[in-house]
């Protein structure tokens, strides 16, 4: 069995006190089956401190990353708090100029890269579309656009405040018809659903032959993962349920119908590193108006600029913190 579950257990959870008995389940590897995992890392949860020890896995066969056990899917809701990252309100509701300035950049720069490898205008869905941010830059560009979103509240602002359609749920339950789509993007998104294979062989149904799949999740095998150890947001215990090198990704993406075509690093890559040191200077440095001031520097634009250089050598060398494929079905 590919993704085979145990019975639900409990483990202890709890934030600021507070205990409750969590449910949690054993999986096998998603990618050959076995069950045959060494331990990479054993952490918390450091992005809401919602409570609960979770351990990372390898599986000693193909090398899949995956979180075993695991919070059960309803007990998971409980690590998507409403301030998650990536509920963001609509760029033009963003308070501070920079930071809409900086969006606005982000958006153009996923959009274009959608729009120059897409042969033309056409269907578009966004699987885990969040509130919707990239759907409305599609859509005013003349895409035809879905979205799917499992969070309720973050679906509800996509529908409400932008007026996109979005399915409330898993991509499975959308019921899309065959062949229906010409893109099909997941932004960081792959490593939070509960069976990659299965969710891909949907995509690869629903996406019409030789259509584009466009994937950004985190590249364990970058030098911050190294350099951050357990602190790497790429992590990001319990939420990221897997974590895929680049040669697993391949095989796996193979196995459901896919040819990758590019892997480039674009989107993403200089938020982690901040983030990545943010977590590791909330424990290991106590004047919070040291951290305060180390982040706004690393946040300016002139830090980023210095940046540019390497994560120019990085994305030649498949050492970002974030990677991005592009990929045709078959």
């Amino acid at each position: 069995m590919v993704s085979g579950e145990a019975a639900p257990r409990t483990a202890c959870g709890g934030a600021r006190g507070k205990r409750w008995a969590l449910a949690v389940e054993t999986v096998d590897c998603n990618l050959c089956g076995a069950d045959d995992g060494e331990l990479v890392l054993e952490g918390h949860d450091r992005l809401h401190g919602i409570g609960g020890t979770f351990r990372l896995v390898r599986c000693r066969r193909c090398g899949l990353i995956y979180l075993n056990p695991r919070p059960t899917a309803a007990e998971m809701k409980r690590y998507y708090p409403n301030n998650y990252i990536s509920y963001t309100p609509a760029i033009e509701d963003e308070p501070r100029f920079w930071r809409r300035l900086d969006r606005r950049y982000g958006l153009y720069r996923r959009c274009r890269a959608v729009i120059s490898r897409a042969s033309r205008l056409g269907r578009l869905l966004d699987v885990g579309c969040a509130t919707g941010i990239f759907l409305d830059g599609m859509r005013c560009r003349g895409w035809e656009t879905w979205g799917v979103e499992p969070n309720a509240g973050a679906a509800r602002y996509a529908q409400d405040h932008l007026g996109l359609n979005v399915f409330v749920g898993e991509l499975e339950g959308a019921a899309f018809p065959d062949r229906f789509f010409d893109v099909i993007t997941l932004w960081d998104v792959l490593e939070h659903v509960r069976d990659p294979r299965r969710t891909l062989g949907e995509i690869a149904r629903i996406l019409r032959p030789g259509g584009l799949l466009v994937l950004s999740l985190p590249n364990p095998d970058c030098l911050e993962a190294r350099l951050f150890g357990s602190y790497w947001a790429g992590w990001d215990v319990p939420r990221h349920l897997y974590v895929f090198s680049r040669p697993v990704l391949e095989r796996l993406l193979a196995e459901t119908g896919f040819q990758i075509q590019e892997m480039s690093s674009f989107t993403g890559r200089y938020h982690v590193l901040v983030l990545s040191t943010q977590l590791w200077l909330a424990e290991h440095l106590t004047s919070q108006r040291l951290r305060q001031l180390i982040l706004a520097v690393m946040r300016s634009w002139p830090a980023r600029a210095l940046a540019l250089p390497w994560y120019a050598l990085a994305d030649r060398w498949n050492q970002s913190s974030i990677m991005t494929v592009f990929a045709r079905r078959s």
